[in-house]
């Protein structure tokens, strides 16, 4: 694999699936918000400090997912 095929793969794998964790958690947290105020009554708080706490720790799993996907492809098993 010449040098930029291996950079641009890298790079898009990682930017793909840190946004697909970001999706799913986002979901996840609005979901959840939406059963608690539907079902339970609870009011509905949406704090910036929660928001960005969720989307670092999915990028940061999107990161852990992208690297492991990319490097099972890299050494094509």
């Amino acid at each position: 694999m010449n040098e930029k095929r291996w950079l641009m793969s890298f790079i898009l794998i990682l930017l793909t699936l840190i946004l697909t964790m970001d999706i799913i958690a986002l979901l996840t947290y609005f979901f959840a918000k939406a059963y608690l105020y539907f079902i339970r009554n609870i009011p509905v708080e949406i704090s910036l400090f929660e928001l960005v706490r969720i989307i670092k720790g999915a990028s940061l799993g999107g990161i852990i997912v992208g690297i492991g996907c990319w490097y099972i492809s890299f050494k094509k098993y």
